[in-house]
């Protein structure tokens, strides 16, 4: 008898009702075949890589897309390569996409171009830079039309400099013909200073620079996603509009997109259906609070504890910036409170870079009304300071407690 319960329950939970219509097409990978908000810049892009197949002129080399997270970036040019190859499928041509986070060192880059080029290439023992020989030697023999996405470019050049990126560009130079054309994507242009003058110009040459989606371009995703993600009777226009106000401010569309994901989920969950705002907004809190934790404990006990110093002294002087040159003695002085012994200050520079680059902390620079010169001015991406400061007062006490228990060990 408890056999047969236990398999008319999981019959049950296959059988469960649901919102969702296809739920895969509400993940942050998935490549929708419109864009909202976008379709000007997907335009712009397919009237750039307009020669690329042409026999008598050399197709555009470079382009770069900038933005801030959540602005479209990756899925644009995602959507761009599946287009390409939708039209030309017929034709020698491949889109490869790279993300820098994922594909962390020269070697990993230069060995998935090789294997999407050949996969029967056994590449152990292969150098970087023999690995570009070999490439430029495949794009010889098969005589394909690349279009290669980097994202994500300065996570590489931070780490592993920019030799790969000049020998990446200096590809179409070893070869007869101009095989592979070029898309980076980073959230600013600031990677750029790291090359001479005549590179810089090249990533400057073609730019689409995006900013955040407004109201009414999330209120426009949100309806398109649902409408191939939500069943139609589970959801509404009044849904797509309080989602578009809960995520106004952010600007994201990748937050946008979570939450209309949690709000299925919560339906789901409590049997309800349709949708109801109450979903959303307990979406949002989920949601929340669940990407702040795990974007903290990926970061070192340093780094929350230059956050935490930051946090204390913006509540101190009750003002929304501070200045950079402040930040090594704040940080100090946390270390004091937790006992734990400070790093270097150059460290510590790294380290507020990084906090930058992942939207912790926002960074402008202003001019020095009693100096005349320049300061670089330092606030909290996030506004929820108190929830923030507990978050990571908590963070810390458990980073700590793991450092202190391997140390035992």
């Amino acid at each position: 008898m408890q056999d047969n319960s236990n398999e008319n329950s999981i019959y049950s939970l296959k059988k469960k009702p649901t919102v969702f219509k296809d739920e895969n097409t509400l993940s942050l990978i998935y490549v929708p075949s419109s864009l909202p908000g976008r379709e000007e810049e997907l335009k712009k892009l397919i009237n750039l890589f307009k020669n690329i197949f042409s026999e008598d002129v050399s197709p555009l080399r470079l382009i770069t897309i900038s933005g801030p997270t959540g602005s479209g970036k990756t899925v644009l040019a995602k959507r761009f390569g599946q287009q390409l190859e939708n039209q030309y499928k017929l034709r020698d041509f491949l889109f490869i996409y790279i993300n820098c986070r994922v594909y962390k060192s020269p070697f990993l880059i230069m060995s998935t171009l090789v294997r999407r080029l050949d996969k029967t290439i056994l590449l152990r023992g292969y150098s970087s830079k023999e690995l570009i020989h070999l490439l430029v030697r495949l794009l010889e023999l098969h005589k394909l039309k690349i279009l290669l996405v980097i994202d994500e470019i300065d996570y590489l050049i931070s780490r592993r400099g920019i030799d790969l990126v000049y020998s990446l560009l200096k590809i179409n130079k070893m070869t007869k013909n101009q095989w592979i054309s070029y898309i980076f994507i980073e959230r600013n242009l600031k990677f750029i200073e790291h090359f001479n003058n005549k590179t810089k110009k090249k990533f400057l040459s073609n730019h689409i620079s995006l900013n955040h989606y407004s109201k009414n371009e999330l209120r426009d995703i949100i309806n398109s996603r649902a409408e191939i993600a939500i069943r139609s009777y589970c959801f509404s226009s009044e849904i797509a509009e309080v989602i578009a106000d809960l995520t106004s401010k952010s600007g994201k569309a990748s937050f946008a997109i979570e939450i209309l994901w949690g709000a299925g989920r919560c339906a789901d969950y409590y049997n309800m259906s349709p949708i109801k705002p109450h979903h959303v907004r307990e979406a949002k809190g989920l949601i929340l609070a669940e990407t702040e934790e795990e974007k903290l404990l990926a970061f070192t006990l340093h780094h929350n504890l230059i956050l935490l110093g930051i946090i204390r002294e913006l509540k101190r002087r009750d003002t929304d910036y501070i200045i950079d040159s402040e930040i090594f003695e704040l940080y100090k002085s946390i270390c004091e409170e937790f006992n734990v012994s400070s790093e270097y200050a150059e460290t510590i520079w790294e380290s507020v870079f990084e906090l930058s680059n992942r939207d912790l902390i926002t960074t402008k620079i202003e001019e020095d009304i009693e100096t005349g010169g320049k300061e670089r001015l330092i606030s909290l991406f996030k506004p929820e300071i108190e929830e923030l400061e507990s978050l990571i007062i908590e963070i810390i006490e458990r980073k700590k407690k793991f450092s202190i228990n391997h140390e035992t060990l």
